[in-house]
């Protein structure tokens, strides 16, 4: 049985973690990030990870920097054979990279070398792929750029956030870390180094990504209204009311119409033109400060007279690119 420190933080790197304990073994030690305060409260809440790391009684340590001397000293003495990071929020250093005998692997959710990077499974679904996966991945100085050592595939539903794919990724990615750890322990692994020319980036996901422009064609607002979830969602304005896009279909409009002319019948259906000459309709909503509405929801509060002919993007009221 290998001597395994296992790293990660939110909710992903949890369910990973449970599939690591159920078919393998328990990790020797669990690093996570030490608790932030979070909400309206403030109130400091312990990471997905420290939460069910704990629940299984298990050796648990957070840090705000796993490269300092001190945590470094602590990982030391559990003398492991493996390092596994899923989500961890943290790039390791030499010195920690070094530490295991048999190295440190990371769970990464592409099919890489595509898509490295902080946001691989939110880019995915902002480009339009039709196919994922995760990779198990040997971790070294340059980010997600090690040797491979399998990888799983799945589709991306059409109408799959962001959210739900992340689900679907973290208990493929369970799967794939012990497969992996058993070929490593067998020592039937192969190591893919990866092909360079092919790599892509999936660069972090901003607020400001959330502006939704109708200038484009309405299929590539429908990927970052699906990507852009569960945050920031796109957002949009009406009149001078900010809104949130949780759900839209492309349609084709019956009449020609500018990018941000709407159509409605102000009962049942709110309809967006976009680029090239397409449309959206919008199908589930959220006006500011107010909760999310179904788009027949929403007009009833107009009493069939909607006033605005016209949608607008948020960034000229205070939601800017950065």
């Amino acid at each position: 049985m290998l001597k395994i420190i296992y790293m990660g933080t939110p909710p992903l790197a949890a369910t990973i973690l449970q599939k690591l304990c159920e078919d393998l073994y328990p990790p020797v030690a669990i690093v996570t990030q030490t608790a932030k305060a979070t909400g309206r409260g403030h109130k400091i809440t312990p990471s997905a990870v420290e939460d069910l790391g704990r629940r299984l009684d298990l050796n648990v340590f957070t840090t705000l920097n796993v490269n300092a001397h001190e945590t470094f000293s602590l990982l030391k003495t559990f003398n492991p054979d493996l390092i596994l990071v899923a989500a961890f929020g943290q790039i390791l250093k030499e010195e920690i990279l070094n530490l295991p005998k048999l190295g440190c692997f990371n769970v990464h959710g592409s099919l890489l070398p595509k898509y490295r990077g902080a946001a691989p499974i939110q880019r995915a679904i902002y480009e339009g792929e039709k196919t994922t996966g995760v990779t198990i991945q040997r971790i070294v100085r340059k980010l997600d750029a090690g040797d491979i050592v399998l990888k799983k595939e799945i589709s991306i539903d059409s109408e799959e956030t962001s959210g739900q794919l992340m689900d679907r990724l973290a208990h493929l990615g369970g799967e794939a870390l012990v497969e992996a750890v058993r070929l490593i322990e067998s020592g039937k692994a192969t190591f893919t180094p990866q092909d360079e020319s092919l790599v892509t980036y999936a660069k972090k996901i901003e607020k400001g990504d959330a502006i939704l422009d109708f200038n484009l064609p309405a299929l590539k607002l429908a990927n970052q209204i699906r990507a852009l979830q569960p945050w920031p969602v796109g957002q949009a304005v009406l009149g001078k009311t900010r809104v949130k896009i949780f759900k839209a279909e492309i349609v084709s409009p019956s009449e020609a119409g500018l990018p941000g002319d709407i159509s409605t019948d102000h009962k049942t259906f709110l309809l967006v033109h976009c680029g090239e000459r397409t449309a959206l309709s919008l199908t589930e909503i959220q006006p500011e400060n107010r909760k999310r509405l179904k788009i027949h929801e929403f007009l009833q509060a107009f009493r069939g007279n909607f006033p605005f002919n016209k949608i607008g993007t948020a960034d000229s009221h205070g939601l800017t690119k950065s």
